[in-house]
């Protein structure tokens, strides 16, 4: 069996010695014998714990000779401090100092598992995705489904899920699975699932109507749009379903409480309402409800087309990985970046786009001290200076990353610990978006997930930890952040221009690993190539199309990394996008 031999976070950012010691000797030169303090830096003490105890404590990179529990006095806010246990993975934190008082880092320390489990929690699936409710009248979740790696599934009971609801005054549930309509709204009711530390959930849209009436006899039924256009392997959902009555009222129908019938097999519908183009032509869908022996039907026109993006897109790359760096030293030198770099070139090469099997026309690189700050941004702009409207542009970082205020940055070669010399969040958006057309954005390294905002995975809260009340916000906020029009920024990765894969949070370390006998890896890089490389049989198409959509893609990523017990979270932008990535 394969055993982890090493590891390695990629967020190491301060070289204090370096900066000191330059300090110093030029003090010595100009003859002057106090050391100047940095204003930029705090100083004081710093107390560090951990669970399990005994974890050696390495300050930026050097050992420091001391075990938790353990406090380190006299040192700067900004510095990086890791924690090393045999068994766990490293814990890596840049801390900041309070002057004048004491300051606490306590860690939880997460096993280490490698190779991946045998089978572990991939999704949870709650039926019906939505209701429609009169007020008091009452609901059962029909079942609540868990899915694994294996292909297996199970019926949770439902004690075994937290339930709760977005808004209580407009319907609420029971921890036995029975919701009831309060107020006339609408609400979410959320299914949450814990196994093996993995976390999974799904949920159920409600619709309350007012005080029941008599709605009478079903008169018609009405679907939007009634007219569709697809390209071939696009989708696209049913908008509404509306019920008529001949009391006058009008009700939004479930597609799931709808029969579809289509009239050749140019386009497939599920039972949910989503729609997809599978080959050239035009086609009829029907759908049909039944009330009451009372049966009625509508009809949505597609058109088929080959898909017109990819026929005339030219796809171009930059890829660039960063193991050796100018000012880090061997402690703060990664291993396996230039390796990624290989392995996305490898997938790159074997892409084959439409139906005139499109392949990259350019895929540039930047490896170890090539990759400095001035040849990154350089290269962004010779690499797709040619790009147009249609085109689609990939770009692909593995190395180092920083977080400063909640600001991410990537790391080039000659990052020393100064800001200055990182590419910041606005720096890196300012670039891309100079390039026209789709912009591709790969990213395997810590802090990643601030390019495109906070806490966009769903898969990350343990809901036994915190309160109902702090879940809630927490979710709205990421929700907020995620999809909100009107709050997008110019420094964020998040336009319509943008399909975004990062390898962790905004707060949190990204790893590589050293498995004997098999080349170093990062664990985000890694699982992209099993999940869409060609040797590898394209196990993130799930639909077997041949198409790796950006949601295939995270769907694979982001169960592949939580089967490794990594501590890191796979970030997406847009969420379920449909955006085809990778095609063969």
């Amino acid at each position: 069996m394969a055993m982890l031999i090493n590891y390695h976070s990629k967020d190491k950012i301060v070289l204090i010695f370096y900066l000191i010691v330059t300090i110093l000797l030029f003090s010595i030169l100009m003859g002057c014998s106090v050391l100047p303090t940095n204003p930029d830096y705090s100083y004081g003490n710093l107390q560090i714990t951990s669970n399990p105890v005994g974890a050696s404590i390495y300050l930026d990179g050097t050992y420091t000779g001391f075990v938790t529990p353990y406090t380190l006095e006299n040192i700067v806010g900004g510095s990086l401090i890791t924690l090393k246990l045999n068994g766990y993975l490293s814990s890596n934190n840049i801390i900041q100092i309070l002057p004048d008082q004491l300051n606490m880092l306590d860690v939880e320390l997460t096993p280490n598992s490698y190779p991946p489990i045998s089978s572990y929690l991939t999704s949870i699936k709650i039926n019906p995705e939505s209701i429609n409710l009169f007020s008091g009248q009452i609901f059962n979740i029909i079942s609540i489904k868990a899915f694994y790696s294996d292909g297996t599934n199970r019926n949770l009971s439902y004690p075994e899920c937290t339930l709760l609801s977005i808004n209580k005054e407009v319907a609420n549930v029971s921890p036995a699975g029975i919701i009831t309509g309060i107020n006339e709204g609408e609400t979410t009711i959320w299914a949450i699932y814990t196994e093996n530390n993995i976390t999974k959930s799904d949920s159920i849209l409600v619709n309350v109507y007012g005080t029941p009436v008599e709605l009478g006899s079903l008169t018609g039924i009405s679907v939007t749009p009634s007219v569709m256009s697809l390209a071939v392997g696009e989708s696209q959902n049913i908008s509404s379903i509306t019920a008529y009555y001949d009391s006058g009222n009008e009700i939004n129908i479930n597609p799931e409480l709808c029969n579809f019938n289509t009239n050749n097999s140019n386009v497939s519908i599920n039972n949910s309402g989503l729609i997809t183009g599978i080959s050239v032509g035009n086609s009829i869908i029907t759908i049909t409800l039944e009330d009451n022996g009372i049966v009625k039907n509508d009809t949505i026109s597609v058109t088929v087309t080959d898909a017109p993006i990819s026929a005339k897109s030219v796809y171009r790359a930059l890829a660039i990985g960063i193991g050796d760096y100018i000012y880090y030293g061997e402690e703060g030198d990664l291993i396996a970046p230039p390796y990624d770099v290989n392995k996305m070139k490898e997938i790159f090469n074997d892409c084959q786009f439409g139906l005139n099997n499109t392949g990259f026309s350019k895929i540039s690189e930047l490896k170890n001290t090539q990759a400095t700050k001035s040849n990154i941004l350089q290269r962004i702009q010779t690499t797709f200076s040619d790009a147009t409207n249609d085109d689609v542009s990939y770009f692909y970082f593995s190395g180092h990353g920083a977080s400063l205020n909640q600001t991410s940055y990537l790391c080039p070669a000659d990052f020393n610990g100064n800001i200055s010399t990182g590419i910041s969040v606005d720096e890196l958006e300012s670039a891309l978006s100079a390039i026209p057309g789709t912009k591709v954005v790969l990213i395997d390294s810590c802090h990643s997930g601030g390019f495109i905002g906070k806490d966009i995975s769903s898969n990350e809260t343990n809901i036994n930890l915190i309160s109902e009340e702090d879940f809630l916000s927490n979710f709205n906020e990421s929700i907020i952040n995620s999809f909100s029009d009107k709050i997008i920024t110019k420094d964020l990765l998040t336009s319509s221009e943008y399909q975004v894969l990062t390898s962790s949070h905004w707060y949190q370390s990204s790893y590589e690993l050293y498995p004997p006998n098999v080349e170093p890896f990062g664990v985000f890089t890694q699982a992209l190539y099993e999940g869409c490389g060609l040797k590898n049989n394209f196990p993130a198409d799930t639909n077997a199309d041949n198409k790796i959509s950006l949601n295939e893609t995270y769907n694979y990523i982001a169960q592949w990394v939580a089967a490794m017990r990594v501590n890191q979270n796979v970030q997406i932008f847009p969420l379920n996008s449909s955006f085809t990535i990778f095609e063969y």
